[in-house]
């Protein structure tokens, strides 16, 4: 299994199955770019903000200059900005 597997489950909408495949490439290589960001983007897609963010912070550790990192961290932070707020003011 590899990283074009994980894309085929991706848009198969498998996404635990991705993230099985791409949690073993990330284990083997920690650097893996492609990988990181794929499963930043599964976790992305299903609501797991923190883990999202955690994958393309890893991915702007080795690469700062990652524009689908950086994208996506903002992203996941934003949503985050915007729920928190209502649970502390209702």
């Amino acid at each position: 299994m590899d990283i074009t597997d994980a894309k085929l489950l991706l848009e198969q909408n498998e996404l635990d199955k991705a993230i099985q495949i791409l949690n073993e490439l990330i284990l083997t290589n920690g650097s893996d770019i492609q990988a990181l960001n794929l499963r930043g983007r599964i976790h992305y897609k299903m609501q797991m903000w923190g883990n999202a963010m955690n994958d393309y912070a890893a991915v702007i550790e080795i690469d700062p200059g990652n524009a689908e990192a950086r994208s996506g961290l903002i992203m996941a932070e934003n949503i985050l900005d915007y729920f928190t707020p209502d649970m502390f003011n209702p």
